[in-house]
């Protein structure tokens, strides 16, 4: 069992967007994306995160999201779910509703609402919660920027990892990714997922076993590139792909957010479309950026 998490988790993963219109969601260019990304050298899909402007969605929306991706993904692509709700028992509730779709995995995202209650405790106590009643393993989310603050310690991952329904975390903190990987014990069957592309290299390096990447939405085959060439040595041409990565998303994603991400797939060929409200789209002046960007890269005809 072991071996087959282990390789369901191992390389890069695709934070989903979901493709706006007129602010409704166009679940035919969802599918086009799935289609046009299984053809990619990503390892899978997480739909209904951060990128997926999750929060912008009815439940039924999400649902229907999830079904387009499993109904149009290649059936050797991952597919992890985020489920996480602000109550351990809302996140069961949804998680058991997803979980018999097809779903290998639930990211279940650091509570947050009463920030200053979240500690190693109630985290703990939470997440156990719902590993124990979800029909599918867990994984943690970890993002504090998008979750008031909340960080969940190493302490914390040292206890959870032990849990056998607790499988791994998407690490897009400012922390040491290396923090999070030393406090899984050794036994556990725990991996850690840079959820970030300026912290995906040097997570390999320490011991991840992938990433998430908001950059893999629209540049996938060179996000997977950089762990191919760190998994045959070259480290050195590894490190240069990944600082020159690392500079087009700070100048995209980095200024941009989910927006720009957006921008850069309809840039590239794939369905961005529009964020949702209250997420505004990009200036006309901010999109000329991007593709300049893009253009000085060579990544546009």
């Amino acid at each position: 069992m072991s071996n087959e998490i282990k390789n369901k988790l191992t390389g890069v993963f695709i934070p989903v967007t979901t493709p706006f219109v007129n602010q409704k969601i166009d679940y035919s260019k969802l599918e086009a994306n799935i289609h046009k990304w299984n053809a990619s050298k990503v390892r899978g899909y997480m739909p209904l995160g951060s990128n997926g402007e999750f929060r912008s969605l009815t439940d039924e929306e999400a649902i229907k999201v999830v079904e387009v991706v499993v109904k149009n993904r290649a059936k050797d692509k991952t597919l992890i779910v985020g489920t996480g709700r602000e109550s351990a028992w809302a996140t069961i509730e949804f998680t058991k509703k997803v979980a018999d779709m097809g779903i290998d995995f639930a990211s279940v995202l650091t509570p947050h609402y009463f920030a200053s209650k979240m500690n190693d405790d109630a985290l703990i106590r939470f997440y156990t919660e719902v590993a124990d009643k979800s029909p599918v393993p867990i994984m943690i989310y970890c993002v504090p920027k998008s979750a008031n603050g909340v960080l969940i310690s190493p302490k914390a991952i040292s206890v959870l990892a032990q849990h056998p329904n607790i499988v791994g975390m998407k690490d897009s903190s400012k922390e040491k990714i290396e923090n999070f990987i030393n406090a899984v014990p050794e036994d556990a069957e725990f991996y850690v997922l840079s959820g970030s592309i300026n912290k995906f290299l040097e997570g390999l390096q320490k011991g991840a076993v992938g990433g998430v990447l908001s950059m893999a939405n629209y540049l996938p085959d060179l996000c997977c590139e950089i762990k191919e060439l760190f998994n045959a040595g070259k480290y050195h041409e590894a490190e240069m792909l990944s600082n020159k990565l690392r500079k087009i998303n700070e100048r995209i994603s980095g200024r941009g957010g989910v927006a720009a991400v957006k921008v850069a797939m309809n840039l590239v060929g794939y369905c961005g479309t529009e964020p949702r409200l209250p997420l505004l789209p990009l200036k006309e002046n901010e999109v000329e950026e991007i593709k300049e960007v893009l253009k000085e890269e060579g990544l546009l005809a």
